[in-house]
């Protein structure tokens, strides 16, 4: 659900910028295919607004870890949706999690399926996990929810980041460090490398309200999003020009 607070940042920003790259990891691999693929502001908006009530989670005890607590027939199939709706008009790459090696892992476009999309979300123990190729994957935002290194990697030099997970509970964020330690995670250089950064200046909500979807939550994150850009589009068409 906070994915929504992505959309109103980019209803904000659609008019005014154009990336060159889209990178997302975990929601942000679902919205940056819709932006890579073109969407609009509104468009995207749209798309959270009216997943209705009928996208309901519905728990489930699983055969084993890997296949999660929530029964993803909804989810898949929505993402499913999300992947037949467009395709990339930019470089577009996604970032998961090899969960055996917990290493992160960078996925261009073109070669990409709706499963490389469901792994990049794919959190462990509530959502299942993808095997592609005979290799597992999950959630791309296990380690870092933020895939700056990989946009950096790709070439960019002037990032618009948008990083909904920026105020983390403690155990996520203890969690997510035995997963760099673990993973062997790198923090590459950022020299040179102009970014802004538009994110939520506090949680944006509780763990209950990130699964459960409610037109109203939805509404308040991308009025949220929406806001903070453009507090800050100024510099976002700064960084742009000189990008």
């Amino acid at each position: 659900m906070f994915g929504s607070y992505q959309a109103g940042v980019w209803s904000a920003l659609h008019n005014v910028i154009q990336p060159d790259i889209v990178v997302g990891a975990s929601i942000g691999s679902l919205n940056g295919w819709l932006i890579a693929g073109g969407y609009s502001g509104e468009a995207l908006e749209q798309s959270w607004l009216n997943l209705g009530s009928g996208f309901q989670v519905e728990w489930r005890v699983p055969k084993s870890l890997s296949e999660g607590i929530i029964d993803p027939a909804l989810a898949e199939a929505w993402i499913q949706k999300i992947y037949q709706s467009c395709t990339p008009r930019v470089r577009y790459a996604l970032v998961t999690t090899e969960m055996r090696t917990m290493k992160r892992v960078r996925l261009e476009w073109p070669g990409l399926s709706w499963q490389h999309l469901a792994a990049s979300c794919a959190v462990p123990l509530f959502l299942r996990q993808q095997t592609i190729g005979g290799v597992m994957y999950g959630d791309g935002g296990l380690a870092d929810p933020l895939p700056l290194i990989d946009a950096i990697e790709m070439g960019a030099t002037h990032i618009i980041s948008v990083n909904v997970l920026k105020h983390r509970p403690l155990v996520v964020r203890a969690a997510a460090a035995v997963a760099r330690l673990y993973g062997r995670h790198r923090n590459g250089p950022r020299n040179h490398v102009e970014i802004v950064d538009i994110s939520p200046a506090a949680p944006l909500g509780t763990g209950r309200e990130t699964v459960y979807w409610t037109r109203q939550n939805a509404e308040r994150w991308i009025a949220m999003g929406r806001s903070n850009a453009n507090k800050c589009k100024h510099l976002v068409v700064e960084c742009s020009e000189r990008g």
